[in-house]
């Protein structure tokens, strides 16, 4: 899901303004303060510091344009 999201950043021409991370589960509540969102396909259970969209439609390659929707908006750019 991260090559597709940074795929997408640089298509539309955001790549340089993103930085994209992958974690586990485990690590996604201490790495998530230093990140504006997460997108994930794991359910969370645990309140996070940041906003979580869920990311499953890039594994089944269906409905990402939504998702995309979502990402952009909660980051403030165009999509």
């Amino acid at each position: 899901m991260a090559k597709k999201l940074e795929a997408v950043f640089k298509d539309r021409g955001y790549g340089d303004q993103v930085e994209i991370s992958t974690s586990t589960v485990a690590e996604m509540e201490s790495k998530a303060k230093y990140f504006d969102l997460i997108v994930t396909t794991a359910h969370v259970s645990k309140p996070m510091p940041v906003k979580v969209i869920m990311g499953i439609a890039f594994l089944i390659g269906r409905g990402t344009e939504s998702v995309i929707k979502e990402i952009f908006e909660t980051l403030g750019f165009d999509s």
